[in-house]
């Protein structure tokens, strides 16, 4: 093993376009070059714009006239060519984030990734005797849609979700898959969003065995240009979703084992990887923006409780919370407000809960919070207090806030879409009705 610079590892084929660009601009050249990002020059700082960025802006109806000046935009971290991977893996706490190596000018030489770190560490013996099928020891979901289901549908999933692709199926069997790419060209060619997801997936789906190694999958992802591998075991049946993000904190649990027997330096690394992967398991579990859960976690949490539930006879009680005209707030004060208002309303639910209920952001400013020993009608009394609390709080800037609640009662045949609908008909009631209201659902 040896720590090259990042001159050495660093691609040089980036596509940049200008602060001053639009953001069309910035999608025709991820369309022309097939790239899923760009790098945009604002004088001495570069940013990105990803074609996550581009369904984010498609859904929120933003104008791809709008200049990337006015647009969000995450900035890089920036390192010299003549820095190691040791100094690469210092400055980010993101997995998938890109890292500028820069000329001693300023001026951008090339960008690298985590990716492009494992791999020059020289972890051949890792890459080439640990199987993919090994990364599912842990439950990694994906989310699979009809072929004939609205894009609208679609593109709503992927703006609030971590994931970038889901699966598309005909009468329970895959048929294609609709990747960011796939997005992209969609926004490009100005689709109606009420077409079907058929008529932009990719079809055949490729796929790779479990029983296929870490090495061969690193180059897999090279020669198709793809950035996930569909998973299937003996039976053809898709297994999981795996990103290069999940080949990598994969392989820094193998090298941590190794660094150990190897020199001091290699101590700085351990304990880098360490941090690692603790910041990995954070990232699976809570929502970036609120640090509650996630919608993966609260699914995973869910399925615990109703087993407990079953087994003790315990009630539960299931509450999906909305804030009431969202987009006005995003619409007058701009994202960044609206993000602080997201924080705030999870930070004062968070207070009034208890340590055993399970509340998490479901999407965009939809929260769920699952009340463990709670019947309908204590779980009534705990939402008053919740929507109260958010009535009567005054959100700096954008004043005055009211949520809607929808509650059901989980019942011990339930499975999550299901108790799901059912608090969401209570919340379309409670919205109907006027909003600023809590609606139990009849079933209760």
């Amino acid at each position: 093993m040896f720590f090259p610079t990042l001159e050495m590892i660093a691609s040089t084929d980036v596509i940049c376009a200008d602060i001053n660009d639009t953001v069309n601009d910035a999608l025709k050249k991820m369309h022309e070059h097939t790239h899923r990002s760009v790098v945009v020059v604002n004088g001495s700082l570069h940013h990105i714009i990803t074609s996550k960025d581009l369904i984010r802006l498609k859904v929120e109806k933003i104008d791809f006239s709008t200049p990337l000046s006015q647009i969000k935009l995450h900035t890089l971290p920036r390192l010299s060519k003549e820095s190691n991977v040791i100094n690469a893996l210092n400055v980010t706490d993101k997995m998938g984030e890109h890292i500028c190596v820069c000329n001693e000018d300023g001026s951008l030489f090339g960008l690298v990734t985590n990716s492009d770190i494992v791999a020059s560490v020289d972890p051949q013996v890792v890459l080439e005797s640990l199987q993919i099928g090994t990364i599912f020891d842990k439950k990694f979901g994906f989310k699979s849609f009809d072929s004939l289901e609205n894009m609208t549908n679609i593109l709503e999933y992927m703006k609030d979700t971590l994931a970038d692709c889901v699966i598309i199926q005909e009468e329970n069997l895959p048929v294609g898959i609709v990747t960011s790419k796939d997005i992209l060209k969609f926004i490009d060619d100005d689709h109606c969003c009420d077409i079907a997801a058929k008529e932009i997936m990719s079809s055949p789906l490729e796929t790779m065995h479990s029983t296929a190694t870490i090495n061969d999958a690193l180059n897999f992802f090279k020669s198709h240009h793809y950035k996930r591998i569909v998973v299937v075991d003996e039976d053809e049946t898709i297994i999981g979703i795996v990103t290069q993000q999940d080949l990598i904190s994969r392989t820094y649990l193998k090298w941590s084992q190794l660094v150990n027997t190897h020199f001091d330096k290699f101590e700085e690394l351990n304990q880098i990887l360490q941090q690692k992967n603790k910041h990995l398991a954070t990232l699976a579990t809570k929502d970036s923006l609120t640090s509650i859960n996630n919608r993966h976690m609260f699914a995973e949490l869910f399925d615990k409780e109703l087993a407990t539930s079953k087994r003790y006879g315990i009630d539960v009680s299931l509450l999906m919370l909305d804030l009431d005209n969202f987009k006005k707030v995003n619409d007058t004060y701009g994202h960044n407000i609206g993000d602080y208002v997201l924080r705030t309303f999870s930070l004062i639910v968070t207070k009034l809960i208890r340590e055993a209920d399970v509340f998490a952001r479901w999407g965009g400013e939809e929260f769920v919070l699952l009340l463990h020993h709670t019947n309908c009608d204590q779980a009534y009394v705990a939402a008053e207090k919740i929507r109260f609390a958010i009535e009567t709080h005054t959100f700096n800037q954008a004043g005055q806030i009211t949520c809607s609640i929808g509650i059901t009662r989980v019942n011990a045949d339930d499975i999550l879409s299901v108790a799901i609908e059912r608090a969401d008909q209570a919340l379309y009631a409670a919205k109907h009705q006027g909003r600023n209201q809590t609606i139990t659902c009849t079933s209760c």
